[in-house]
């Protein structure tokens, strides 16, 4: 595939492609930013600076045209996009967004968009799932001890053999634990003792902050930098009943309006799970827009609650980045009628 797509960009495609697409709007997605070994832990979810850097040049260099989130919309909803826009769009709120993110993005002086979590956001500890998933990934042991970590399908786990496999079912048997019987206090006790059996240092992940979300002073800085603040869930999960979902976007709104001093009317659905029955509750509850995990290029006639999105991460090669941004692989979806 990438022989090929290095192919076509030599015949002029991408080319081609690009000034196909010109009208339409390229919004491209992130993650988490690497401060330690998080890209090693998750690739698919954090980059590094160099990454992120690297792809900022590659539009500037090449003629793209950045514009916020909102004002392209605005712009594509009414026929006054200019050609070859991409909007930045960074779901969650890492701390690393502040850390590493902020700083590239201003160097180019490039406008984002960050949809940011609010359970995290408030508590200040590290995101519990991925946490636990990090130390199960990081411990260097090849066998362990958890019978005692007051867990009953542990409790007879007294010489667990940390294979991959293992590794897995660990972090998924502790995060169900957790979840479903705890709160966050008896969490982060939990994750503490976890941390204790698998020789990981649990308070160097919380004061590096490489798993927790941005503070309130974070996001202020933030969005004086130019990236502004929008709508993410409250705990990045958007059940189809309806009054759930509004429950979610009001405990959002609540957690982070007060802060920024303004609505928010963006959204983006976690995970990018999402379903037509999702959209009269975004609609009753004022938000312009929503944007997905699927992959595609966004035009006037697009639904505006189930946005497309370009999402860039360490899997995909200079080439497929620049095929996506050219819309080079948009056209092929088309012809070969599959997203």
């Amino acid at each position: 595939m990438l022989s090929a797509y290095r192919l076509c960009k030599t015949l002029g495609l991408f080319g081609l492609a690009r000034r196909l697409t010109r009208s339409h709007l390229r919004i491209l997605c992130y993650h988490g930013f690497v401060m330690d070994d998080e890209d090693r832990f998750r690739e698919s979810l954090f980059v590094s600076r160099e990454f992120l850097d690297r792809r900022m040049r590659y539009l500037a260099d090449n003629g793209f045209r950045i514009l916020p989130l909102g004002e392209a919309l605005d712009r594509l909803r009414d026929g006054t996009l200019p050609p070859d826009c991409v909007t930045i769009t960074i779901d969650d709120g890492f701390h690393s967004v502040h850390a590493v993110a902020r700083d590239v993005l201003a160097s180019h002086g490039f406008p984002s968009t960050l949809y940011l979590t609010s359970y995290y956001f408030q508590k200040g500890t590290p995101i519990f799932q991925l946490a636990v998933d990090y130390m199960c990934w990081k411990s260097g042991l090849e066998t362990v001890d958890v019978s005692g970590l007051g867990i009953p399908a542990l409790a007879g786990e007294t010489n667990l053999q940390l294979t991959p496999e293992k590794r897995s079912w660990l972090s998924e048997t502790v995060h169900a634990f957790g979840s479903d019987g705890l709160d966050e206090a008896g969490r982060v006790a939990l994750a503490r003792r976890l941390a204790a059996c698998l020789h990981v240092d649990y308070d160097r992940i919380a004061d590096s902050r490489i798993l927790s979300l941005v503070t309130a002073d974070e996001l202020r800085e933030l969005e004086a930098s130019g990236m502004t603040i929008e709508l993410h869930t409250h705990r990045h999960r958007f059940p189809e009943d309806p009054d759930k979902a509004a429950s979610e976007l009001a405990d959002n709104r609540a957690a982070i309006e007060p802060i920024l001093g303004r609505k928010m009317d963006h959204f983006c659905y976690p995970s990018g799970r999402w379903s037509p029955e999702h959209q009269p509750v975004l609609a009753a509850n004022d938000v312009k827009s929503a944007t997905t995990c699927e992959s595609g290029l966004a035009h006037a006639g697009s639904n505006f609650l189930a946005l497309p999105r370009i999402l860039d991460d360490n899997r995909v090669s200079q080439v497929e980045f620049e095929a996506e941004l050219t819309g080079f692989s948009e056209l092929c979806r088309k012809v070969l009628g599959r997203a």
